[in-house]
């Protein structure tokens, strides 16, 4: 079972915290719920729940985790709106509601890759003046989490989902302002798990060949959402390294 990895913010700002109902039915259950930068963080403890699921649904996403040998789970995904309510449902316990704001919603700058389908996809944030594999070619691989290069950071970095559940990596700037008047920014997918020469299910018809993706922008409040397929490529011939990464547009 895949759960969603947040990565370290830059700690610029407080995080506030998120307003929850029946924590008082938790008994011993520990729970904390915040955001920093529209990146929201679930984090609980639960004893003796070693390998146990936990799902939390936001909109019509719905994200899993796994307790794990310490009885913890952190869960962080991306919120795409200024006000929010989630759901989190942890076995033999009530579910817990909670809302939760983003009050600095207005100035970020924030792209999202959602997919459902059993695979890992890499987004690559090729910013304004960079050049795929250089500084500012944010990815997996060069998330930027210090904002040491670049003008952002990768805050949210998935691996393949649960059944049913949704996987996503996200991108963000925390304030807009510091992006240049008329800058364009490109944004690429890598269909990892389909490898460097596909074989079934990830090529030709195969139910995996072409798996459906969300790109989600945030800019100034603003919410525009793309739905777009990955390329979709011959079993057994080998990829291209100018195939590698496919063009996502918006």
């Amino acid at each position: 079972m895949a759960g969603i990895l947040a990565t370290g913010s830059a700690p610029a700002m407080a995080q506030n915290v998120g307003t929850c109902n029946n924590a008082e039915k938790l008994g011993k259950t520990q729970l904390k719920v915040s955001q920093q930068f529209g990146r929201i963080l679930v984090e609980i403890t639960r004893p003796s729940s070693v390998g146990r699921k936990v799902e939390i649904d936001y909109g019509d996403e719905s994200y899993v985790g796994q307790f794990d040998r310490d009885s913890k789970t952190r869960i962080g995904f991306a919120l795409i709106a200024a006000k929010n309510d989630i759901d989190i449902r942890i076995v033999e316990t009530p579910t817990i509601s909670c809302k939760i704001d983003v009050p600095e919603f207005s100035k970020l700058y924030r792209v999202v890759m959602r997919w459902r389908d059993p695979v890992q996809v890499d987004l690559h944030v090729i910013e304004p003046g960079a050049s795929i594999g250089d500084v500012g070619d944010v990815s997996p691989g060069r998330p930027n989490t210090n904002l040491s290069e670049g003008l952002g950071q990768l805050d949210v970095i998935s691996g393949s989902p649960a059944d049913g559940a949704t996987s996503e990596t996200s991108y963000v700037i925390h304030d807009n302002a510091v992006i240049p008047q008329g800058s364009i920014f490109d944004f690429r997918a890598e269909y990892v798990t389909r490898g460097m020469k596909p074989a079934l299910p990830y090529c030709d018809d195969g139910a995996l060949a072409s798996p459906p993706i969300d790109l989600i922008i945030v800019d100034r409040g603003k919410v525009t959402t793309s739905f777009l397929n990955t390329n979709r490529l011959h079993c057994g011939t080998a990829i291209a390294e100018n195939r590698r990464l496919m063009v996502l547009r918006p």
